[in-house]
């Protein structure tokens, strides 16, 4: 029988610790007694640490999607 492998997850503090091909995944918070929501989940296509946003290729959706790091926290999955 085969174990499905968990995914190694990190939290990405600083935007710049991002590069082009990472698969992270925005998680917003959604109270004191739940667990983070993963709200988006995909490949970052580009970064821009000074205005706090990068982009992505959305897994779901198959769209680039723009994510501002102040709204959620970000995590690395390898």
């Amino acid at each position: 029988m085969l174990k499905e492998a968990k995914a190694h997850v990190t939290r990405v503090r600083a935007l710049d610790q991002l590069h082009r091909g990472d698969e992270i995944e925005a998680r917003l918070k959604v109270g004191p007694d739940y667990d983070d929501v993963v709200i988006r989940r995909g490949c970052v296509q580009e970064t821009a640490p000074g205005i706090g946003v990068i982009w992505i290729m959305d897994r779901q959706s198959g769209s680039r999607k723009a994510i501002n790091a102040d709204e959620c926290t970000l995590w690395r999955v390898a």
